[in-house]
């Protein structure tokens, strides 16, 4: 009987082996979470966007601020402080143009602009009067608020690199702030002759009741 049980057991053995290779292999659960993605910028070939930086640069010069009239406030020459009957010059400035009227005298600049330089670079010319026409002055210029700086070299030598004015550099200095209505010379209008006065109908109808 043993014997039998024996022979039983190790017949039914293969059979089992057999059945245990033929278990089909286990899935993976569908329910487990799919990889993080990575940032779009991790893929090979992509750069990731770099934002520029705000940089401390002064803004650009707008040169529409310069239009107007100036009031001239100080003034330099060569280091002396020019006189007290300076406040009485107001200068204009067009967009290509300055005029000034000093000591009985009209004065006209031609002028441009350099705004790439630090200080902004100006080069005038004068155009008005004859005998100084043609004679240029490189120079510097800032606005700050309602106040214009001018600070120029008056023989055509070097440019000034900073707003100063002394006996050795020989420049000119001077400071403006915008004009006020009561500043600008007055204007009287041409006077028109009067006219005669008609004479009226009813003083004619008299006239001719009196003949």
């Amino acid at each position: 009987m043993l014997r039998s049980l024996t022979l039983a057991l190790l017949m039914a053995a293969p059979a089992l082996v057999i059945a245990d290779d033929k278990k089909p292999e286990t899935k993976p659960d569908k329910t487990e979470k799919p990889e993080a993605k990575g940032d779009k910028s991790d893929k090979p070939g992509t750069k990731p966007e770099v934002k520029p930086e705000k940089g401390d640069k002064a803004p650009k010069f707008d040169a529409s601020k310069l239009l107007g009239d100036w009031k001239l406030s100080e003034g330099t020459k060569a280091g002396e402080k020019s006189g007290p009957d300076l406040g009485k010059d107001i200068v204009t400035i067009t967009k290509d143009k300055m005029s000034l009227k000093a000591g009985g005298m009209d004065f006209e600049f031609s002028y441009k602009l350099d705004d790439s330089k630090d200080p902004v670079a100006i080069d005038m010319e004068i155009t008005l009067p004859e005998g100084l026409k043609g004679s240029k002055a490189p120079g510097i210029v800032k606005v700050d608020g309602d106040k214009f700086t001018l600070c120029y070299s008056p023989m055509s030598g070097t440019r000034p690199t900073k707003f100063e004015s002394t006996k050795e550099n020989g420049f000119f200095l001077f400071v403006h702030t915008k004009a006020a209505k009561a500043d600008k010379p007055d204007v009287k209008p041409v006077e028109k002759p009067a006219d005669k006065p008609k004479e009226k109908p009813a003083e004619k109808k008299a006239d001719k009741s009196e003949k």
